[in-house]
């Protein structure tokens, strides 16, 4: 269970499989920068300018 902890503390995302379902463990630091980006995201005019900023990548490229 150490070596799972550190490799997650690492940057590296633990899948564990059970017959239940999956989990998935990352570290906490990951975690709140996920948690993070969506409550942005769910903020309208960020959600909008963020689509607008990706099509303008994909026309240029």
């Amino acid at each position: 269970m150490r070596e799972l902890v550190e490799r997650s503390l690492m940057g590296e995302k633990i899948t564990i499989s059970t017959g239940a379902g999956n989990i998935v463990m990352i570290s906490e630091e990951d975690w709140d920068t996920l948690v993070e980006a969506v409550s942005v995201l769910t903020v309208p005019a960020v959600l909008e300018s963020y689509k607008s900023s990706l099509k303008g990548a994909t026309e240029s490229a």
